[in-house]
C-alpha cells in the first residue's frame, strides 16, 4: 500500500508542477495575443518556476537517480528561454520570430513531458519489483 501512495504522490506532484509550465506557456500565448506590447513580462527561471522547484528539490530523492531524470533539465531551460524570447521578439515587433520561438518553446516543453513519462515509468517499474 505505501507504494501505491509513493507513486501516487509523484504523479501528482509531477502533474501540478506541469500545470504550472503550462500556466507560464498560456503567459506567453496570452501575452502575444494581446495588444499591450508595452507591458514587460519576465517569466520565472527554470528553477524558480514549480516545476523547477520539483526537479531541482529535496523531497524527490528516490527518481533524482533514475536513467531519465537528468535528460529533463536542458528541454525544461529551454522552454523558459525560448517562452522569454518570444516575448522580447514580439515586444520588438518581430512577428515571424516570436512564433519561432513559440514553435521550440512547445517542442521543449512535449520533450519534458516525454521524459517525465519515461522517469515515472522507470519509477513505478522499480518500485513494483521492490514490492514483489
Amino acid at each position: 500500500m505505501r507504494s501505491g501512495i509513493e507513486r501516487s504522490s509523484l504523479r501528482a506532484g509531477v502533474e501540478l508542477a506541469n500545470l504550472d509550465e503550462l500556466s507560464l506557456k498560456f503567459v506567453v500565448y496570452n501575452h502575444l495575443l494581446g495588444n499591450d506590447r508595452q507591458a514587460v513580462v519576465q517569466l520565472p527561471g527554470e528553477r524558480e518556476c514549480r516545476f523547477g522547484r520539483w526537479y531541482y528539490g529535496e523531497g524527490n530523492r528516490e527518481v533524482q537517480g533514475l536513467d531519465h531524470f537528468r535528460e529533463i533539465e536542458r528541454p525544461h531551460t529551454a522552454v523558459h528561454e525560448q517562452g522569454q524570447a518570444a516575448l522580447q521578439a514580439f515586444n520588438a515587433d518581430a512577428l515571424e520570430v516570436a512564433l519561432g520561438h513559440l514553435g521550440r518553446m512547445e517542442e521543449a516543453n512535449l520533450e519534458v513531458m516525454r521524459i517525465v513519462t519515461a522517469v515515472i515509468e522507470q519509477y513505478e517499474c522499480a518500485a513494483s519489483a521492490a514490492a514483489a
